[in-house]
């Protein structure tokens, strides 16, 4: 089962933002992680939301682990499962 790390970077650390991503963008190059979102928080002005996902929970839990060592893990981060959900095509459902 896929598995997405949710990060939330307060107000202020872009230092730590272009570390997490830089960080990401190496294990995209070797299919090993997936940058599925940046965002702000509209609830906290500022803070930066960043998910990431990999193919499997070790390989997230490995994420973290490295990254708080690093010293580049945020205050807030959060491992989630995602499970699979079936969902129409739009064409077929367009044209029957």
């Amino acid at each position: 089962m896929e598995a997405l790390v949710l990060c939330e970077i307060a107000a202020g650390r872009k230092d730590l933002r272009e570390a997490l991503l830089a960080r990401v963008g190496r294990l995209g190059l070797r299919e090993r992680a997936k940058l599925s979102f940046v965002a702000r928080d509209r609830n906290v002005p500022g803070n930066t939301l960043v998910a990431v996902g990999f193919p499997d929970r070790a390989s997230a839990e490995r994420f973290v682990a490295e990254a708080i060592g690093d010293g580049l893990a945020p205050a807030d981060v959060r491992l989630l499962a995602v499970e699979p959900t079936w969902q129409a095509e739009p064409l077929p459902l367009m044209f029957p």
